[in-house]
């Protein structure tokens, strides 16, 4: 049994997109809105893959790699912090 649908999404079209998408829709077998559901939620996780991604260049790559495996010491800001925190636990 699916879920119960609660949420609602209404949008202004132009006539020709309207049609674009009724055409689509219909050619893919599915609602109008099966098929809008689909593509928009198809789009939204790339676009949320691709800004949960970094990509770096070699270059950058080996400056995060050797800050990983060669950190700095911690300074005197590092340390006054820590000891903030350990007095407030």
């Amino acid at each position: 049994m699916s879920a119960l649908k609660k949420q609602r999404i209404d949008l202004r079209l132009t006539d020709d997109d309207k049609s674009m998408i009724e055409e689509a829709a219909a050619m893919s077998n599915q609602t109008i809105t099966q098929f809008m559901v689909a593509s928009a939620s198809e789009r939204a996780a790339e676009i949320i893959e691709q800004h949960r991604r970094l990509l770096l260049n070699e270059e950058s790559w080996n400056l995060v790699m050797d800050a990983i495996s060669n950190p700095p010491a911690p300074n005197e800001r590092l340390n006054r912090a820590v000891k903030r925190l350990q007095n407030m636990e």
